[in-house]
């Protein structure tokens, strides 16, 4: 078991450095993520191998940030103690200490290190969240690929001359192919809108 874990996670690592479809996983590149660009083959290939490398990567940051979330907390209880020591010390009686100037020695004491605290707490928060937003964009990338099929596989029947004759009950040739068009269209729009609102939500992140 340990040795099948071991070797999932390596290669969930050398994922990134495979080329697919000639472009890395590694690169991060933003045109991947349009169903518009490239071959469908190439995105179909390259789908499960992203969905499990930035999935990895992903869990990899949640990792790193409850971990040092719990640091924190754990310096915290320490450093409060402290604080609480030296509040003390400097009062006429331990029933003179109160929460406030407890608080107030621990900040004054620690002030340099809580600014530390912040930066690396924040940097951790920010990297969970940009693989988050770029792990949910693959996979709503799964839901326009499935889109962008349909759509292929509707053009091509919207081109085969025998739809729609032939057939007892079928509607007629024109009809059906209006209502397929028509269909096609409406998907084609949904797929469109779903990409420019994932780059409207790009650009407004990295803004």
């Amino acid at each position: 078991m340990g040795t099948v874990i071991e070797n999932i996670a390596e290669a969930s690592k050398a994922i990134g450095q495979v080329e697919l479809g000639g472009h890395k996983l590694e690169s991060a590149e933003a045109s991947l993520l349009d169903v518009s660009q490239f071959s469908l083959d190439e995105h179909v290939a390259m789908q499960p191998a992203a969905i499990a490398y930035y999935g990895m990567l992903k869990k990899q940051a949640a990792r790193k940030l409850a971990a040092l979330e719990r640091e924190f907390d754990r310096w915290q209880r320490k450093k409060y103690a402290e604080a609480k020591v030296l509040a003390a010390a400097s009062a006429a009686r331990a029933s003179d200490v109160k929460v406030e100037d407890v608080k107030s020695r621990f900040i004054v004491e620690n002030e340099a290190e809580l600014e530390k605290w912040d930066k690396r707490l924040d940097k951790a928060q920010l990297e969970y969240d940009t693989l988050d937003m770029w792990y949910e964009a693959w996979r709503q990338k799964s839901f326009s690929i499935r889109e962008h099929v349909s759509i292929t596989e509707d053009e091509r029947y919207n081109t085969e001359p025998s739809m729609g004759s032939g057939n007892p009950g079928s509607p007629p040739r024109g009809r059906a192919k209006s209502e397929q068009k028509a269909l096609s269209s409406e998907r084609m729009s949904r797929v469109r809108d779903i990409i420019r609102k994932r780059k409207e939500k790009e650009s407004s992140q990295q803004a």
